[in-house]
């Protein structure tokens, strides 16, 4: 990760992977279909909920302030991180901390038949 974005910035207790596999491109289909999902008219949300970003997971209030979230920095940054680092998998990450499947040990065929 880049060390100018903060570990709570702007993603938002959003997952990479989940990011990650909600853009990837070899499922178009996907992200049609998350998009009007997130942009479905909800009195609760700025905007009415009709701009959102996927890879920021942020909706905004207006397609002015979309388009110009869009141009920033910040994100075409988290969108280049996404799109070409392969997200760590839960596997991975357990594996890191240690926690990963037991070894019992070797298993001897004699204590198997007794």
């Amino acid at each position: 990760m880049d060390h100018r974005i903060s570990a709570r910035g702007i993603n938002k207790h959003r997952w990479d992977d989940i990011c990650a596999e909600q853009l990837d491109p070899n499922k178009t289909a996907r992200v049609a279909r998350i998009i009007v999902e997130q942009t479905e008219v909800d009195p609760d949300r700025p905007g009415l909920g009709q701009f959102y970003c996927i890879a920021c997971a942020q909706y905004y209030i207006s397609e002015a302030a979309y388009e110009s979230h869009c141009k920033s920095k910040p994100h075409r940054r988290r969108l280049k991180m996404l799109t070409t680092q392969k997200p760590y998998l839960h596997a991975e990450a357990n594996a890191a901390a240690s926690r990963g499947d037991p070894d019992n040990g070797r298993v001897d065929a004699k204590l198997m038949s007794t």
